[in-house]
């Protein structure tokens, strides 16, 4: 039995194990990330909040606009109404009319620019809503294909954790042991293939002696400058 090349299958599959459970977790962590949903959430929010002021500010309008009319009949029933005959108290009840007209012209303009930038807001809010919805299918498409990814990727570490346990059954205990204390000593890596006569864990040369040894099916051989097992195919 060649035990280096057990170790080097059992080096594989748990290397796929490894980049199975981080693909996982970043899938995971993509489907939390509503990033370009709640963008597009926020930008809505603060329209919507500019609108409701500006609803506010017209609201505050047409009741003074409703304050002033009502003043500005109240004024023109006592002109013509014939009651007032002194000339001074007229006079001044033209001038309040003719002030209270100005501010009812004023009144009446900033309604209409405030309707304007309502009408202006409103259009700009059906806009954010249309991106709103495109980004919500986005976001449905990117979490279905990540879902269907994220089953496959279950699948596969199920078959390979029966692969596994088969290959465990042609490693004695020692062994393993010694592989599993390496894969936590070395990130995960405790088998290194050899080519070219050189460690591909750490790019060391192999003496001439560590090289015919790892080629040996009888024994297992370290890296001398990282202490991996070695397999030399």
């Amino acid at each position: 039995m060649n035990l280096a090349f057990q170790l080097s299958r059992l080096q594989k599959m748990d290397s796929e194990l490894d980049q199975i459970t981080i693909r996982k977790n970043e899938i995971v962590r993509l489907i939390q990330d509503e990033t370009i949903v709640n963008e597009v959430k926020e930008r809505l929010n603060e329209k919507q909040s500019e609108l409701d002021n500006n609803q506010k500010v017209l609201k505050k309008i047409e009741e003074k606009n409703n304050q002033l009319q009502l003043k500005l009949q109240e004024d023109e029933h006592a002109l013509y109404g014939g009651k007032i005959k002194l000339p001074r108290e007229l006079q001044d009840l033209q001038n309040e009319i003719s002030s209270l007209k100005k501010q009812t012209a004023s009144q009446d303009e900033d309604q209409l620019n405030t309707m304007m930038t309502i009408e202006d807001l409103e259009n700009e809010k059906s806009l954010i809503q249309r991106d709103l919805v495109a980004a919500e299918s986005v976001f449905a498409t990117k979490v279905a294909g990540l879902k269907g990814e994220l089953s496959s990727l279950e699948k596969k570490k199920e078959n390979l954790l029966a692969e596994r346990d088969a290959a465990i059954q042609n490693v004695d205990a020692a062994s393993l042991e010694r592989y599993e204390t390496l894969r936590k000593a070395k990130r995960g890596l405790a088998v290194a293939v050899v080519v070219d006569q050189a460690c591909t864990a750490c790019g060391a040369t192999l003496t001439p002696a560590d090289w015919q040894a790892a080629r040996s099916p009888q024994r297992l051989v370290t890296c001398s400058s990282c202490g991996r097992i070695l397999y030399a195919g």
